[in-house]
């Protein structure tokens, strides 16, 4: 293979490279997307929220404190809850569309997708079950 052909090559790779991170952005703004085009029907959304969370104190809990990136046991000494019980909990806020989860080392660190912000849920969280941000009792 000629000086050329590998120049030629090298920059078909780097193209390709640049190329699929362009890609890994747009999936990644989609949720900012997805949220920012919510806004315009925070009330309709609300009901949603309500058929999510229920009467579940606990759940909105789990789900206040996954702020920033929190793996289970974090969240479960957070709020003095099993383990176990965080995980269910955490597994049906992500079905939800409520959380994302980033493996790092072999963990699962959970978080709060943009639509946080868009819809206000942590805010109506804590005034309609009385919690702290980060999903602890007030005092």
């Amino acid at each position: 293979m000629t000086r050329q052909e590998q120049a030629q090559d090298s920059g078909a790779a780097e193209e390709i490279l640049r190329r699929l991170s362009n890609i890994e952005k747009k999936v990644e703004s989609l949720d900012e997307t997805t949220a920012f085009a919510m806004r315009s029907s925070r009330d309709e959304h609300r009901k949603t929220l309500d058929e999510v969370f229920g009467k579940s104190w606990r759940r909105a809990q789990v789900y206040l404190a996954a702020n920033g990136r929190r793996s289970v046991n974090d969240i479960a000494t957070l709020l003095g809850m099993k383990p176990p019980n965080v995980s269910i909990e955490l597994a049906k806020l992500e079905k939800g569309g409520l959380l994302s989860v980033a493996s790092t080392g072999g963990s699962n660190y959970w978080g709060k997708k943009p639509i946080d912000d868009s819809l206000g849920i942590s805010d109506y969280l804590m005034r309609k079950f009385s919690l702290n941000a980060d999903g602890t009792e007030k005092a």
